[in-house]
């Protein structure tokens, strides 16, 4: 898929589009974060609780300035930088502004930086991070590549990025930012 098509997306999602893409752990669903009625979506379409969490996914860190906590974000700023040999998802304490569909119960928020191009080209285009869910619906395997997407879930969603593929197969590792405490290794 070329960055103009991948721009033109963005665009729709800004609009309240859902997609489903290759994520750099597996196949997600996602949205823009401030479109509840997106995030309402991809919730129902995963039959998932509405009180249960989501991930966001970005390519820089500065996506993510106006969703997690100012002190946090100031003070854990290096150790989120920090590159990783392999996905890390930071369970951080959410901004007063973030919205509820995102977080929580606690009030947490789940972010995890990635270089994937696919995702940059879409968080520019939305000047956004990206919602991130997996691709399936709640407790059933996750969808693994774009042929279960389209067999699964093509009527479901607006778009489907093809083109690119999930570079690992590995599942996060998720930590605290606080603590410092593993959750999933």
């Amino acid at each position: 898929m070329s960055p103009w098509r991948l721009r033109q997306i963005a665009s729709a999602i800004n609009q309240g589009a859902i997609i489903a893409y290759p994520t750099d752990t597996i196949w997600g669903f996602g949205c823009h974060p401030r479109i509840e009625k997106a995030v309402t979506r991809i919730k129902s379409l995963k039959r998932r609780p509405r009180d249960k969490g989501l991930i966001l996914l970005a390519s820089s860190i500065e996506l993510f300035k106006t969703y997690i906590n100012p002190d946090d974000y100031y003070r854990h700023l290096s150790t989120l930088k920090m590159p990783r040999p392999r996905p890390l998802t930071w369970i951080v304490r959410a901004h007063p502004d973030c919205p509820s569909w995102l977080k929580a119960r606690r009030g947490t928020l789940a972010i995890r930086i990635t270089d994937l191009s696919h995702i940059r080209i879409l968080c520019q285009g939305m000047q956004a991070p990206l919602v991130s869910t997996s691709a399936n619906l709640s407790g059933q395997p996750t969808a693994r590549n774009q042929f279960n997407i389209h067999k699964q879930f093509q009527h479901d969603v607006d778009f489907v990025i093809e083109g690119y593929r999930v570079p690992g197969r590995q599942a996060s590792e998720i930590r605290e930012l606080d603590s410092g405490k593993i959750l999933r290794a």
